[in-house]
């Protein structure tokens, strides 16, 4: 949000925060929903919100938020430096 807010402005960053937390509530209920990105973390999910890329797992009861990366990012790369491996410890 930090970089968002220092780029464009801090309501513009709390907006995009709140809209991207309300594609949090669907994956609560179907966290089965997001593409699987095991080759990326075990267990790892993907969905998509305008340009961004939502890295989530769900264990038991709980949501976890890994990441949320622009979709031009190389994710292979972020992968490769270890990017996703907060995920496995999760």
């Amino acid at each position: 949000m930090g970089y968002l807010a220092a780029e464009a402005s801090e309501p513009v960053a709390s907006r995009f925060i709140h809209t991207l937390q309300a594609k949090f509530v669907p994956l609560c209920h179907y966290p089965r929903a997001g593409a699987k990105r095991d080759m990326l973390a075990p267990g790892l999910r993907v969905t998509f919100h305008r340009k961004y890329a939502i890295y989530f797992l769900h264990r038991a009861e709980d949501l976890v938020i890994v990441r949320v990366l622009h979709g031009a990012r190389d994710i292979a790369a972020i992968a490769r430096r270890g990017g996703f491996t907060d995920a496995e410890r999760q």
